[in-house]
């Protein structure tokens, strides 16, 4: 009988009946064996262990837990693909073979990475991928060795990536929802921040500041807050994609910087005009990419500028009073909390038409180069706004995971009332609030599509395609108390409404 070792936490008990190898001690100090005593001469290279002698102390298991692909890529360029590859077994990764297969091929390599065991990393495929037709690619990527070795459990080792191959090459707009309060004596900073990246960035990025928080909070909109799933003041959300970003004046151009070079799948634009306290605003979409299934859908975020108070809500707390933090683009001056008198708030989010998830129908299903889309959304504005400082913005939302695709800023127009605004000031909902039903009061009879929202844009309610009557159509109701929105369409035209459910 013979012992043999192999290292990197295997050991190995071997038995040998050919030689007859007789072993009367062992002694093992650190990592090496001393034999001792044997009775014959031993041919130590010449023997195999069998299965039953076997046992190992150690894994090399990995589990794939996620890709980072480019979500759309230009034809022609190339991007590479990563692998956030996590250590699930026991033994320290030195390397990994990684591959990517998009039904054509494997494309297998070895990579070094160094895994501790429970940690994770990722790795980046050396091999890019590139495509010159205009489609969409799924993409295979799996770890196949791990350590050289076949991985102790396959079925944890692949996830399929996504990226949709676009015309041309379209910058995306980078969209900030940042989550503020004039009760948070932090969120100085991120009006500081907002305020830096519209001065060095003002037409590649979108910024909305979506107060909340508290309920002394006067301009508040806490059906977006929680929509963003924003707790802590002040918060940030990037594209709906990065969430729970830290806002700073410091760091907030470089998401710009980065992300505004990424390829869209289509350009964003569009204009309003305001009538009395009818807003209409028409966005519109022109696509570079062909996807039989898309699920995008428009929304319009209707914001204000320069919104002042008198009362004491709209002071503002300031814990960088007395520069006790440093610089922070003045507040370090100004007092806590700042007088109401003193301060003005921009990009303030008043409405979001189409709801937070964008508005049904607003685009196409199917979508191929060159194609467009044009929606029109009607807004009544509260007294409270003031008109002449409303602005609105579109955004393109992909309803597959809910991100934010590219977004645009609306021209505001000067046009005298037309018959959209009209129609939109002609139609009433009442009673208001409502308890079971209520009715919408229309300029013309025909078919209307009218679906209910809540304010965090989930459809509680869908009548389809009705017919009205005598320029009247009736809606049963069974919702709980609370605010919402009310949609109508016909012909391509939205209009919507708020309405109070008691």
């Amino acid at each position: 009988m013979y012992l043999g070792v192999v290292f990197n936490l295997n050991i190995q008990l071997l038995f040998n009946e050919k030689n007859k190898v007789k072993m009367k001690k062992i002694y093992l100090f650190a990592a090496a064996i001393y034999f001792c005593g044997f009775s014959t001469a031993a041919t130590l290279t010449s023997t195999e262990p069998t299965s039953k002698s076997t046992k190992k102390f150690g894994t090399n298991d990995v589990k794939v837990v996620g890709t980072k692909l480019d979500k759309f890529l230009v034809a022609g360029s190339q991007t590479y693909i990563k692998a956030v590859v996590k250590n699930v077994g026991s033994n320290s990764i030195t390397s990994v073979e990684i591959n990517w297969n998009d039904g054509t091929g494997d494309h297998k390599e070895r990579v070094t990475a160094y895994i501790s065991a429970n940690q994770q990393r990722e790795v980046t495929h050396p091999i890019p991928t590139s495509y010159s037709d205009v489609a969409t690619k799924n993409i295979t990527v799996s770890i196949t060795k791990v350590n050289d070795q076949d991985d102790s459990d396959t079925s944890n080792n692949s996830m399929v990536a996504m990226t949709s191959v676009v015309s041309e090459f379209v910058p995306k707009k980078v969209v900030f929802e940042e989550g503020t309060g004039t009760w948070c004596g932090w969120c100085p900073r991120g009006m500081v921040a907002l305020k830096k990246v519209n001065e060095d960035f003002p037409d590649d990025q979108i910024s909305i500041a979506v107060h909340g928080g508290s309920n002394t909070e006067p301009m508040k909109y806490p059906e977006y807050v929680s929509s963003l799933g924003i707790t802590g003041f002040p918060g940030m959300v990037v594209d709906r994609e990065l969430k729970g970003v830290d806002i700073h004046p410091n760091t907030i151009g470089n998401y710009v910087t980065t992300r505004s070079q990424m390829a869209s799948p289509a350009k964003l634009s569009g204009e309003f005009s305001i009538d009395g306290n009818q807003l209409t605003a028409t966005a519109k979409g022109q696509f570079y990419i062909n996807n039989p299934t898309a699920n995008y859908k428009m929304a319009v975020i209707v914001l204000e500028d320069n919104v002042t108070g008198t009362t004491s809500g709209y002071n503002q707390a300031n814990y960088y009073k007395n520069n006790s933090q440093g610089e922070m683009g003045g507040f370090e001056s100004l007092p806590d909390p700042v007088p109401a008198a003193q301060m003005v708030y921009d990009h303030v989010a008043r409405a979001m038409l189409g709801g937070f998830s964008g508005q049904d129908g607003s685009v196409p299903t199917a979508i191929t180069v060159g194609s467009s889309a044009s929606y029109t959304f009607n807004y009544t504005i509260p007294a409270t706004y003031k008109s002449d400082k409303l602005n609105a913005v579109v955004l393109l939302i992909d309803s597959a995971d809910g991100s934010i695709i590219t977004g645009a800023k609306l021209t505001k127009t000067n046009l005298a009332v037309n018959d959209v605004s009209k129609i939109g000031a002609s139609t009433k909902i009442f009673p208001n609030p409502a308890k079971s039903d209520f009715n919408i009061k229309l300029a013309d009879d025909g078919m209307y599509s009218v679906k209910i929202y809540d304010m965090t844009g989930r459809e509680v309610k869908n009548l389809g395609e009705v017919k009205s009557n005598s320029k009247n159509i009736n809606v049963p109701i069974n919702l709980t108390a609370g605010k919402y929105l009310v949609n109508i369409t016909k012909d391509g035209v939205s209009f919507s409404k708020d309405l109070l459910v008691k």
